[in-house]
């Protein structure tokens, strides 16, 4: 035994010496990925509705920082060597802050801000994938479609739910067309939600 152990060390060494390696090469880097297409922020009324927005739900492909594709609209999977910034819900949920500081009648605010609000916002993720549905080698089509669950969010009682869905058709078939689709679909689902979020009672009981 301490025959072979010398031998096999022997032999190792003289591969490094000779400039071979059996260490795997490292795997090429990640790019990281920011949503864009965010609108400007603006002023706040001083009357302005204050909603605290919760961490948004979603099943576990979309917990994680993947950039999700779909092959066929059913089949899921991740996008190589690409990676959101942040986990999806953080994501989604700093955009959607973002789109109400572009809103003078709407302010956004994280829980763990400690602010007190008379009302609470989730939005529950369905999609927020790029879809190949013209082929492989074809721009394929990003889907983002939400859920929101508006409350009181002192007792939790109800106020009222919406549903968006819109699309986006990449100019490519690459990551970056890809994450330019997803941005855009993703600012056009929660300005509608911002638009929902103005027309409803307790807006406009608490701008009154």
């Amino acid at each position: 035994m301490m025959k072979l152990s010398h031998m096999a060390a022997v032999g190792f060494m003289s591969a490094v010496m000779s400039g071979c390696t059996v260490l795997p090469d490292p795997a090429p880097a990640n790019t990281i990925y920011r949503l864009s297409e965010m609108p400007e922020p603006v002023m706040a009324n001083t009357e302005a509705f204050v909603v605290r927005v919760d961490r948004p739900q979603a099943s576990i492909v979309f917990q994680s920082r993947d950039i999700v594709v779909s092959p066929d609209g059913q089949k899921l999977a991740s996008a190589a060597q690409a990676k959101w910034a942040e986990a999806m819900p953080v994501l989604i949920q700093q955009a959607f802050i973002d789109v109400m500081e572009s809103r003078p009648n709407l302010v956004g605010v994280m829980p763990a801000s400690g602010a007190r609000t008379d009302t609470r916002l989730q939005i529950t993720v369905k999609n927020f994938e790029a879809q190949f549905d013209r082929g492989p080698n074809a721009a394929p089509l990003a889907v983002v479609d939400f859920t929101v669950t508006f409350a009181n969010a002192s007792n939790r009682n109800f106020l009222g739910t919406y549903n968006v869905k819109k699309t986006h058709r990449a100019e490519a078939a690459s990551v970056p067309a890809i994450v330019n689709a997803i941005s855009k679909a993703n600012v056009s689902v929660l300005s509608d939600i911002a638009d929902w979020l103005e027309r409803q009672p307790a807006h406009q009981s608490s701008a009154s």
